[in-house]
């Protein structure tokens, strides 16, 4: 959005930052819409722990705002050198709770709550920065983007990577909630390959256990902590009022008791390289292993591949594993048709064939060594359908057919899960032929192995 400069307010005598949109922004009207509308969001909050801004406006084209100068660095600079104790890291919510407790009665969201926008000044006062993507509740869509996701990948809340249009105060707080994970841990919540990955895992992943990373936090806090990551928002805190009245419970030694989200958050480290042992091989074939995990994968994305591995450890059946890992989705999401598709899995008469690479033989590919993903299966090659060739083709608005849409959402999902959906409607806004709309695509994906795989579904939709 810009670069601040410390500077001079020669009329007032002091130092201010001074935030300027660069050139090449100022040029395009929504980036000059949205450096105008932070400004004018922040001006309208006055509270301690809010940056205070003083002027904005343009000289000569230069679009600038001036804002209070914060003698201190961004929590995101002291993470670089050291993580926070928990006392520490519950005074800090304590004060961003305050801020966004006026932000919100003021109708404005923050959507970007995280390290690197909360300031932390010498003498231990947080200040909020940055409004440029908050959300007004009751301003004009086309400006906060609706149906994107908006925030940064490592502390978004999962309505905003779903793009949900009604996004409200429990975002900031899932964000507040990661970021209080990352002061105490010294790491983020998930850590992936690339965004795209690292939003997946927000979205159906459960959280590594904090303990892990720092043996000493409380019952409580980790409880508080619990709430705040509720995928379901409904579970988290209404809002940040109920939230401060936690923290401070945690400040004068007590223990808090919000009620547990009912699904599980945090998952223990050895959850995360599970594989099959011999018996349990003969038991499910491999192969029918890796249609299901192509299915699952497909609306859950890469967490597929160690759902799958868990569940078969225990299962007695087929059936008993299908409905295990029916559990996992989402009813919205077509759970029904996840559990007839598992099934026939199983009963399929065709085998699909393991991927294979050099020094792999496909019989061999089926196994994989203790603690390695088995990767996930190119969608087979497709049955005649009406594609983009066709002149009775079935066409959306874009003027692709649905068929070659669906199979490249699909082949997408498999390499970073439910967020392809977003990221293909995204992508169809500015692509004209299916080879861009695929390489557009293909930059989302992490690692040589999966663009591969992507590439090959792609050559079979074009000539």
């Amino acid at each position: 959005m810009g670069k601040v400069y410390r500077a001079r307010d020669v009329s007032l005598e002091r130092v201010v930052a001074l935030k300027v949109l660069p050139a090449r922004h100022a040029k395009d009207p929504t980036f000059v819409q949205r450096f105008v509308k932070e400004a004018r969001a922040a001006a309208r909050l006055n509270h301690p722990n809010i940056v205070q801004i003083y002027n904005f406006g343009s000289v000569e084209g230069t679009y600038y705002l001036a804002m209070e100068f914060v003698d201190g660095r961004s929590l995101g600079s002291h993470l670089r050198e050291r993580r926070f104790t928990e006392a520490e890291a519950i005074g800090i919510a304590r004060q961003v709770c305050k801020a966004l407790a006026v932000a919100h009665a003021e109708g404005l969201i923050h959507r970007d709550i995280k390290p690197d926008n909360l300031m932390l000044t010498t003498r231990g006062e947080v200040k909020l920065v940055d409004l440029g993507i908050a959300k007004r509740l009751d301003e004009d869509q086309a400006i906060t983007q609706t149906g994107h996701s908006m925030g940064t990948p490592h502390y978004v809340s999962p309505e905003q990577i779903r793009g949900q249009k009604d996004i409200d105060a429990r975002a900031d707080i899932y964000s507040l909630g990661a970021t209080l994970y990352h002061l105490v841990t010294g790491h983020t919540p998930y850590q992936g390959s690339s965004g795209a990955v690292v939003m997946s895992m927000h979205l159906v992943e459960p959280l590594p256990d904090p303990l892990q990373y720092a043996p000493g936090l409380s019952e409580g806090f980790c409880r508080v902590l619990r709430k705040m990551l509720a995928k379901d928002r409904q579970e988290r805190y209404p809002d940040v009022a109920a939230l401060e009245v936690d923290l401070f419970r945690l400040h004068v030694g007590q223990t808090p008791r919000p009620n547990e989200p009912t699904a599980p958050v945090f998952r223990s480290t050895a959850d995360a390289t599970l594989d099959l042992n011999t018996s349990q091989r003969a038991l499910i074939d491999p192969v029918v292993l890796l249609r299901i995990e192509e299915s699952l994968a497909v609306l859950v994305g890469p967490m597929a591949r160690i759902l799958v591995r868990k569940a078969a450890r225990a299962a007695p059946s087929l059936d008993a594993l299908c409905e295990e890992l029916a559990r996992q989705v989402d009813p919205g999401s077509g759970r029904d048709a996840f559990l007839a598709k598992c099934r026939a899995c199983g009963r399929a008469s065709t085998p699909v064939k393991p991927p294979t690479g050099p020094g792999k033989t496909p019989a061999a590919a089926g196994r994989t060594p203790a603690g390695e993903a088995t990767p996930s299966l190119s969608p087979p090659p497709r049955t005649p359908t009406p594609s983009s060739s066709d002149p009775g083709a079935s066409r959306t608005p874009s003027g692709f057919s649905e068929p070659d849409l669906a199979l490249l959402e699909t082949a997408l999902a498999q390499q970073i899960g439910p967020l392809a959906r977003i990221l293909l409607k995204k992508a169809l806004k500015h692509a004209t032929t299916l080879s861009g709309l695929a390489s557009a695509l293909e930059e989302n994906i992490p690692g040589d192995e999966g663009r591969r795989a992507f590439r090959e579904v792609v050559r079979r939709l074009t000539p």
